[in-house]
């Protein structure tokens, strides 16, 4: 398992969490999808199946396949690799190629506050 530290990962601008994450975890690769409007491909255990090799994520404990591209940087409050075949103790076959857990940040009491950031 690793985790990857928030600060690092708003360090650099990137446009979605794909790109955030690309050389902050060893074993992770972390590509283009060579498509109009595709996503990041990443890659945690390789290319194992035929099909389908993207890892699982898991945003706020619910299991969802496909891209990272509608997830803001800004909202992520941990983010966790699970690389090792005990991930598919937790999640069965769905892991087998691996999974990312997100846990995004949540609303506090008080005041409003409105932040803004540019490149």
């Amino acid at each position: 398992m690793a985790t990857v530290d928030t600060k690092q990962l708003l360090s650099v601008p990137a446009t979605n969490v794909g790109q955030a994450l690309q050389g902050r975890v060893a074993g992770v690769t972390v590509g283009n999808e060579n498509a109009p409007g595709g996503g990041v491909m990443v890659r945690i255990r390789g290319f194992g199946t035929i099909n389908d090799n993207s890892p699982l994520y898991v945003i706020d404990g619910v299991p969802t396949k496909g891209n990272l591209n509608t997830l803001n940087l800004k909202d992520i409050e941990s983010l966790q690799v699970l690389k090792d075949a005990s991930a598919a103790s937790i999640y069965g076959s769905r892991a087998g190629n691996g999974v990312v857990i997100i846990t995004t940040k949540k609303g506090k009491a008080g005041k409003p506050k409105f932040t803004y950031d540019t490149y």
